[in-house]
């Protein structure tokens, strides 16, 4: 049986006014229309829209292509059915090493003349360790990319994106040859999946996975996959998380049969309009070097003058919530645990607090 907030109907008034919000692209996975109780994807992107879902990823293929068993990859009704509710909607395969790059890299030509505006490839186990192999790869399905462009079916803003392992280097993971084809990585920090200690500290394993990334050699932008379903992650932590992981920030996967449908509620409590307050441009000009940091208790300073103010500001609200002037180590006890910007002067750094 469907639930009952799958037939509430809502103007489209409304899917227009949630889609004006253009602070942020906000994603949604999709993975099989047949088990989330939707009947199409037009009622799919009526409450997705709805919700404020601003990009949603639809999968297209499993290693080779093939429209019989994924027609999505050739369904232009699916794709105007997102593009008309104000959604961007993506293409995504999973892949596998092999000797067959090209015909799985032809997903992304297909795509590309549905109308998909970006493309996603998934790599998982197959690929650790596997470095020819992953170039392999990644150099068909940039060559199809370069193409599409070549013959204007798609705009250079079309992105080729990686979605692999949070925590790449448990994997082995050729992390720095594919950042020689892709425009970014979407990570898949599945905190829930990893325990609840990490659901305790979203910020904290951001910032692990993004040094992490940076470590293996990726130079391109890092946008994280939060996963809700074992609907055991709250919605205040996957606010915090996406809030914290930026922009492109997305959620796996779209509830269904597979999971608790109760799932919806903590979506609907997403701020799917979230809008980052604080500027954190430039940061390697402007940075002050705090320490300890990750921090628990007092944070230190290099090289602030004492007779400065620093500001302490919510990195997610922007607001002001402690003040003080420069003396030696700065208590931050009382700050619960999160991601905090400091400020002295014009200079400024982000820190989280344990």
């Amino acid at each position: 049986m469907k639930p009952i907030l799958f037939v509430i109907s809502i103007v489209l008034a409304v899917n227009v006014f949630a889609q004006e919000n253009n602070c942020n692209k906000f994603g949604a996975w999709v993975w099989h229309l047949e088990i989330t109780g939707f009947d199409t994807h037009v009622e799919l992107a009526d409450t997705l829209a709805n919700l404020g879902v601003k990009r949603v990823m639809v999968k297209v293929a499993d290693g080779a292509v093939n429209p019989y068993t994924w027609p999505e990859i050739v369904d232009t009704n699916l794709v105007n059915a997102y593009k008309d509710r104000g959604l961007e909607v993506f293409a995504w395969s999973y892949n596998y090493p092999g000797d067959h790059n090209y015909t799985q890299a032809s997903a992304l030509e297909l795509a590309a003349r549905t109308g998909y505006q970006g493309f996603v490839v998934d790599v998982e186990s197959q690929f650790n360790g596997l470095a020819t192999a992953s170039s392999n790869l990644f150099s068909a399905f940039r060559d199809r990319q370069n193409l599409m462009i070549a013959q204007g079916v798609i705009s250079p803003e079309f992105k080729l994106y990686c979605t692999t392992w949070g925590n790449p280097a448990d994997h082995d993971f050729p992390i720095s040859i594919i950042d020689n084809y892709v425009d970014g990585f979407m990570a898949q920090t599945y905190l829930e999946a990893w325990g609840p200690s990490y659901m305790l500290n979203p910020e904290y394993w951001i910032e692990v996975g993004n040094e992490e990334y940076a470590a293996l050699g990726a130079s391109k932008p890092v946008h994280h996959i939060v996963s809700t379903e074992y609907n055991d992650i709250s919605a205040e932590t996957i606010n915090r998380f996406m809030q914290f992981a930026g922009p492109e920030s997305s959620i796996w996967v779209v509830p269904g049969e597979n999971t608790d449908f109760q799932i919806w509620d903590d979506w609907h409590q997403v701020d799917w309009d979230f809008c980052e307050t604080v500027s954190t441009d430039n940061f390697e000009n402007q940075k002050l070097n705090v320490f300890p940091n990750p921090a628990s208790d007092l944070i230190y300073i290099e090289g602030a003058l004492s007779r400065n103010t620093y500001t302490i500001r919510q990195l997610a609200t922007g607001l002001p919530i402690q003040v003080g002037e420069m003396s030696g180590a700065i208590d931050v006890t009382n700050l619960s645990s999160g991601m905090y910007l400091i400020s002295v002067g014009s200079s400024k750094s982000k820190f989280i607090k344990l």
